[in-house]
């Protein structure tokens, strides 16, 4: 897990009441958490938390681009993100880190490593489907899409929808319904 400093809040050093941040994920963020799934960003990630006595109630803002591959063509293109997302952190008597939405800390734990929360934010911001379009300025490689086009032919998609009604198999299970 990154341990660096910037990514760490100091909870002795938060006032009470509202405290802004900014956290900027970027590639040497990336290059630092290991096993990271994305090489190259370029996200800004401000920071409200709102203290109070037995609450840190933490709502970040995430904006930026994310260098993805595309799930058709292969081509690398900047995927815009942008995203939003709540964290609560209470005092309590015990510790448990388990939560995804709100973590119970005693007043022993003076701060609170955010590197790993914003890495898990950034990539579930990028959709599971990425196509070069979704950049806005790009489009899929046309001589990737022509060979696609040209391996799959309409001519064996109707061969296997024919061969799926004449299965005898499938008839049986037609009956069932009857």
């Amino acid at each position: 897990m990154l341990r660096s400093k910037e990514y760490i809040i100091e909870f002795n050093k938060v006032k009470t009441g509202v405290n802004n941040y900014t956290f900027i994920l970027d590639d040497a963020f990336l290059t630092q958490i290991e096993g990271a799934a994305y090489s190259k960003a370029n996200v800004e990630a401000s920071l409200q938390l709102l203290k109070s006595s037995t609450l840190y109630d933490l709502k970040f803002h995430l904006k930026g681009c994310v260098q993805c591959e595309c799930d058709v063509c292969l081509e690398e293109f900047r995927m815009p993100i942008e995203a939003d997302y709540k964290l609560l952190i209470k005092l309590s008597d015990t510790e448990n880190y388990e939560d995804d939405e709100i973590l119970y800390i005693t007043e022993k734990v003076n701060e609170y490593n955010l590197a790993q929360y914003l890495y898990e934010s950034l990539v579930v911001s990028i959709p599971t489907r990425k196509v070069c379009e979704m950049s806005g300025t790009k489009q899929c490689n046309e001589k990737v899409i022509a060979k696609l086009n040209e391996l799959t032919s309409p001519a064996e998609d109707t061969n296997d929808e024919e061969g799926a009604d004449e299965n005898p198999t499938w008839d049986k299970l037609k009956d069932i319904f009857k």
